[in-house]
C-alpha cells in the first residue's frame, strides 16, 4: 500500500504538471509572440516559432502522459514510471534551454529556473510511489 502523504504528493504533482504543460502547449501554438515577449523581451525571427511549436508538441505529449497517469495509476502503477521518464527527459531540455539562451527576462528566470529541480522532485515522487505499490503487491 502507498503512504497517504505520498499519494497526495503524486496527485498534486500530476495535476500541476498537467496544467503547466497544457498552458505551455497552448501558448506555444496560439501565442508564440507572447512567449518571446514575456521570456525574452524580443520578437521571434526565423525558425524560433517553429522550434517553440516543436517544444509545444512535447508539452502536449507530456500533458497526455500525465492525464493518462492521473486516470490509470491506481489500477496500473506502471504509468507512474512512464511519467517519471517523461519528466526526467524534460529535465535535460529545461537545462539545455536555459544554458543556450542569449537573453532572458526576469520573468523568464523566475519561470524557467525552477522546472529542472521540480522535474527531479517529480521523478523521485513517481518512482517512490511505484516502489511502494510494488512492495505492497509483493506482500
Amino acid at each position: 500500500m502507498i503512504e497517504r502523504r505520498l499519494r497526495i504528493l503524486i496527485l498534486i504533482f500530476l495535476w500541476v504538471a498537467l496544467v503547466e504543460d497544457t498552458c505551455l502547449f497552448v501558448m506555444a501554438w496560439v501565442a508564440p509572440e507572447h512567449w518571446f515577449r514575456v521570456f525574452h523581451a524580443t520578437v521571434p525571427a526565423g525558425l524560433e516559432t517553429a522550434f517553440l511549436r516543436r517544444s509545444g508538441g512535447q508539452w502536449a505529449a507530456f500533458a497526455l502522459a500525465q492525464a493518462i497517469t492521473l486516470w490509470r495509476w491506481k489500477k496500473d502503477p506502471i504509468w507512474l514510471v512512464i511519467t517519471a521518464g517523461v519528466r526526467f527527459s524534460d529535465l535535460f531540455t529545461d537545462i539545455s534551454y536555459v544554458l543556450a539562451l542569449p537573453s532572458l527576462t526576469t520573468m523568464g528566470w523566475i519561470c524557467l529556473l525552477p522546472p529542472p529541480v521540480l522535474n527531479l522532485i517529480g521523478v523521485v515522487i513517481m518512482l517512490r510511489g511505484y516502489q511502494q505499490i510494488q512492495k505492497g503487491v509483493a506482500r
